[in-house]
């Protein structure tokens, strides 16, 4: 699973992400936020660090990351995003899921030591050629600690679309829950499958 903690370097040419497909985050961040402490975030480039990695750590398919587009809005106590991974072909990108399968499995309930532990839950998903609901939380023993994360991975084509949540909420998520982030990424989906680009 995970083998290293620093950035795989893709050997691959860049690739940017086209504006026509970011169009909905580029609107999105214009609109007025009414909380000072609330900001949104804009960030490209292929390395990123890696998000549904339960075992901890950078992913071999990492090093197959040709290009990728994330907006994030950012408060004291939570972050939510949506990172969209275009890999250098179809077959890069059906293995990075196939890692986070691997990884859930393996690590469901992964030691971070100190008596802490992060315990994962998914479900998969019809939704594009392949998709997984997230979620995990902290615990000593049987008591949840601050510290979630919930939402959606999809793949369809080359390109995997990650929309998030984390932060400090002490309340387990549910696959319920996270059932509006895979509302929002149908439509996603249908897109991406009449991209040229991701083929």
């Amino acid at each position: 699973m995970p083998t290293a903690d620093a950035p795989y370097a893709s050997a691959e040419p860049s690739f940017q992400v086209p504006a026509s497909f970011t169009s909905a985050d580029d609107a999105r961040a214009k609109i007025p936020l009414s909380q000072p402490e609330v900001h949104w975030v804009f960030a490209d480039g292929p390395n990123f660090p890696p998000l549904v990695s339960p075992c901890g750590g950078y992913l071999p398919s990492d090093g197959a990351r040709v290009g990728a587009h994330q907006l994030a809005l950012v408060s004291p106590m939570t972050v939510k995003l949506r990172r969209v991974v275009v890999y250098r072909d179809v077959a890069s990108a059906r293995q990075a899921m196939s890692e986070r399968r691997s990884a859930l499995q393996q690590c469901t309930r992964h030691d971070d030591g100190g008596g802490i532990a992060t315990v994962w839950i998914w479900q998969s998903l019809p939704i594009g050629d392949e998709a997984m609901a997230i979620g995990s939380q902290r615990y000593r023993g049987s008591n949840s600690l601050p510290g979630h994360q919930r939402g959606v991975v999809m793949r369809q084509g080359r390109t995997l679309v990650t929309y998030f949540d984390s932060g400090q909420s002490p309340v387990p998520p549910t696959i319920d829950e996270i059932g509006p982030y895979a509302t929002v990424a149908k439509p996603v989906a249908t897109e991406l499958a009449s991209a040229s680009w991701n083929q």
